[in-house]
């Protein structure tokens, strides 16, 4: 059924104001339409005009639709090509009744890994006015991806599947599509299949981010294909045992990867994790992914922690951090520089027993002399290297405290200030403490102390607990610990042994 309500047409002369702003110019009228909606040396509003005159011309019988067709899928399909102009091809087309299923097609290969908010607006704004239900799994993987500033229930996305699926919460239609992603795996290796349900966690995780609540989302789930039953499975094994429930796509790799390996070499290492589990304070606010090894750890070497409430393990931190040298990161990155919101006493309120039981077991490996030396040394091998940030994994495992460097990926730009986790240190992290990296570009760099904007967004999307060591001499470095949640706390000077 083929539908033309308000929102088409709201979007049509939406397009229509935004990409004709500016003055006409005869540039687009040398040649076919079809030609200048392509040509690269005329402005975006010449060629969006173009693309009005070719549809125009097709409407006329000047133009064959065909040729028409493969001339915008081919614009829409350029991230080379300005994303008005690239909307503006996809709203050409995507309404074209006689290749209704060619359009539907094209939205389920685009819109997963669409970058253009543009362009997800015009298809997302196609498959709600076609009622394409089919295309709920490519909605879901591109609502997966956060945009920053900009609210979930703002997000076309969210809109395109409200339509979709009337009545129905959005969380359960994302848990859905995870249960049963009906997505073809692609080439071997590729599994999009598995990058659908990540997609759909990740949504799932936004929308319910309390743990206890999402647990209670996946006790009411229903169907599934095999794979998705096999996964409920593991994750009820991972929250009846362990206590948590994963909350973005990253957690659930992470969360499998840790059931994968249960059989195997983390055997030892996930008993001793159930049975602190089982020991641990049960205060409100829910234990995450990132609690567990603290946890583990602290059953074996400090249980009074496990059974202390979170204001005895904020006094306890407290208590270690006083008298120690602090500083505050003051130069800004996309306005934020944290200002005074990296001291304790700043933060505590919003830190939960589990962030605080992680921040002690941190400190209590930080200050060990061992791996103290071993960050000094990568430290120096950030600084003389000039082309990236260094980084690596705490651990606390039978070995005791122990840091894991990896040596950086070149990268097409080299950037001293930024650190790219290569993909092998997250999969090897299972059972890791923590993620670490640098600021040492310079050995003074106290204006730095403290995570970037670009740092936390790593551990919301990992889920990790994070540490950054800045140089504020040659033989010192500041501590900041920080969280998926924002909070940063800083623990102070560490000195080279």
């Amino acid at each position: 059924m083929h539908r033309a309500p308000a929102t088409r047409r709201a979007l049509a002369a939406l397009l229509l104001v935004l990409f004709t702003t500016g003055c006409a110019t005869d540039n687009g009228s040398r040649g076919s339409a079809v030609t200048a909606a392509g040509r690269a040396d005329l402005s975006p509003s010449d060629r969006v005009r173009a693309i009005h005159r070719a549809q125009e011309e097709v409407g006329r019988g000047e133009t064959d639709a065909t040729v028409l067709r493969l001339a915008m899928k081919k614009l829409a399909w350029s991230l080379d090509t300005p994303q008005s102009v690239r909307a503006a091809a996809l709203e050409s087309i995507l309404w074209d009744k006689e290749h209704e299923e060619d359009s539907l097609k094209l939205v389920q290969e685009m819109l997963p890994t669409e970058p253009s908010r543009q362009a997800v607006a015009v298809m997302c704004t196609a498959v709600a006015d076609h009622g394409w239900s089919t295309a709920t799994p490519a909605v879901v993987r591109s609502f997966g991806r956060r945009v920053e500033g900009v609210r979930d229930d703002e997000r076309a996305e969210f809109k395109a599947l409200t339509a979709l699926h009337p009545g129905e919460r959005i969380e359960a239609v994302a848990v859905g599509v995870f249960l049963d992603p009906q997505t073809d795996p692609g080439p071997s290796g590729l599994r999009l299949d598995m990058r659908t349900r990540e997609a759909a966690w990740d949504v799932l995780g936004r929308l319910v981010p309390d743990t206890t609540a999402r647990a209670r989302r996946l006790e009411e789930a229903q169907g599934g294909d095999k794979e998705g039953a096999a996964i409920l499975a593991t994750l009820e094994t991972l929250r009846s045992q362990l206590g948590v429930v994963p909350s973005s796509g990253e957690e659930l790799r992470w969360a499998l990867r840790m059931s994968d390996q249960r059989a195997g070499d983390l055997g030892d290492w996930w008993a001793q994790a159930a049975a602190g589990a089982a020991l641990a304070s049960q205060e409100p606010g829910g234990r995450e992914m990132r609690h567990i090894e603290p946890i583990r750890w602290a059953a074996q070497r400090r249980p009074e922690w496990l059974r202390s409430d979170r204001e005895a393990l904020l006094a306890e931190l407290a208590s270690r951090i006083h008298g120690r040298q602090v500083y505050t990161r003051t130069k800004e990155i996309r306005g934020n520089a944290n200002a005074n919101a990296e001291r304790l006493s700043s933060v505590r309120d919003a830190l939960g027993w589990g962030d605080v039981l992680a921040l002690l077991v941190i400190d209590e490996a930080t200050r060990d002399p061992e791996i103290a030396s071993a960050i000094f040394a990568a430290a120096d091998e950030d600084h003389e290297d000039g082309t990236t940030e260094h980084g690596g994994t705490l651990w606390a495992d039978a070995r005791g405290f122990h840091a894991q460097s990896y040596a950086p990926r070149g990268t097409a730009t080299p950037d001293d200030r930024r650190f790219t986790a290569p993909r092998e240190m997250i999969d090897s992290s299972t059972a890791a403490l923590a993620h670490f990296h640098f600021h040492v570009a310079d050995w003074r760099n106290r204006d730095y102390a403290g995570p970037s904007p670009g740092d936390l967004d790593y551990a919301t999307r990992f889920g990790r607990s994070c540490v950054v060591f800045t140089g504020i001499g040659r033989d010192a470095l500041d501590v900041d610990v920080y969280f998926p949640t924002g909070s940063v706390v800083d623990l102070g000077e560490l000195d080279r042994p």
